[in-house]
C-alpha cells in the first residue's frame, strides 16, 4: 500500500513538473489609443495590435472615428452599400469602427482600406482581456492578406461601447494611435527587433520572410562617438 502511494504520488509530482515546463506566455503586442474629443471621453486607452497589415512602429497617427450606418461588422465591401471613408483634402483620416464577429478580422480590415479608412478599430464583443488579431489559415480566397496596408487594433466593449454611444449622439470623436512605446529605447546604442508571427511557417509570406532570414546579415559596426553641434 505505501509503495503503490508513494508511486501515485511520484507519477503527480513527474505530470506537475512537466506541466510547469511546457507552460509559456503569450505575449499580446499592445500600444494606446488616445481619445482627444470630446471631453467625456478624454483620456488614453489600452487596444491590442493586429497580426496584419502595416503598424506605425515608432510613429502615431491621428484622426477621426467613424462608426457605419450599414454593414457594421465590415464583412462585406462598402460599395455595396455605396459608403465611402476617402479623406477629403485638408481633412483628418477616418478611423473606421466595426464589430467583432461573423467574418476574419483581416477580412474586416481589407473592407475598411477598400472603403478609403486609413486605419480600422474592431470592438469586441464581450467583455474579456484584449487578445491578438490574426490572420486566416491558409486557404480560400486570402489573396488579399499581402495588400492590407491600414493598421488595425482591437478594442474592449466597454470602450467600444463609449464611442459608439458618442458618435450616435451626434459627437466628433478625435483619436491618436500610438506605436511608439512597442519600440525599445536605444539609450545611444543601436538595437533592433527581429518580428515573427504565429503564421510563420505557412501562409502567402512565408517565401518572402525565409528569403529575408538567409540574407539577413546581422554584422555590427561601430558608430562615431555622438556630438554636439554646437
Amino acid at each position: 500500500m505505501g509503495s503503490r502511494s508513494a508511486g501515485a504520488a511520484l507519477r503527480l509530482w513527474l505530470l506537475a513538473l512537466l506541466l510547469g515546463c511546457c507552460q509559456g506566455r503569450f505575449v499580446v503586442e499592445k500600444n494606446s489609443l488616445k481619445v482627444t474629443a470630446p471631453d467625456g471621453l478624454k483620456g488614453t486607452y489600452e487596444c491590442a495590435i493586429g497580426n496584419f497589415g502595416v503598424p506605425q512602429y515608432g510613429g502615431t497617427m491621428v484622426g477621426f472615428v467613424a462608426y457605419p450606418k450599414a454593414n457594421r461588422k465590415a464583412c462585406k465591401s462598402f460599395d455595396d452599400f455605396d459608403i465611402s471613408y476617402k479623406a477629403k483634402p485638408g481633412a483628418f483620416p477616418t478611423f473606421l469602427l466595426v464589430d467583432r464577429g461573423d467574418c476574419y478580422f483581416a477580412k474586416k480590415a481589407w473592407n475598411a482600406q477598400k472603403a478609403g479608412a486609413a486605419a480600422i478599430l474592431v470592438a469586441d464583443d464581450k467583455d474579456e482581456p484584449l487578445i491578438t488579431m490574426d490572420n486566416p489559415e491558409e486557404g480560400g480566397n486570402t489573396d488579399y492578406l499581402e495588400n492590407i496596408t491600414i493598421p488595425s487594433a482591437l478594442i474592449t466593449k466597454s470602450f467600444g461601447d463609449r464611442l459608439k454611444k458618442a458618435i450616435d449622439s451626434g459627437d466628433m470623436v478625435n483619436v491618436n494611435l500610438d506605436w511608439r512605446e512597442a519600440l525599445p529605447h536605444p539609450d545611444e546604442r543601436v538595437e533592433y527587433e527581429f518580428w515573427t508571427n504565429s503564421n510563420d511557417e505557412c501562409g502567402p509570406k512565408c517565401d518572402s520572410q525565409i528569403d529575408f532570414v538567409k540574407s539577413f546579415k546581422g554584422q555590427p559596426r561601430r558608430c562615431p562617438e555622438p556630438r554636439a553641434p554646437y
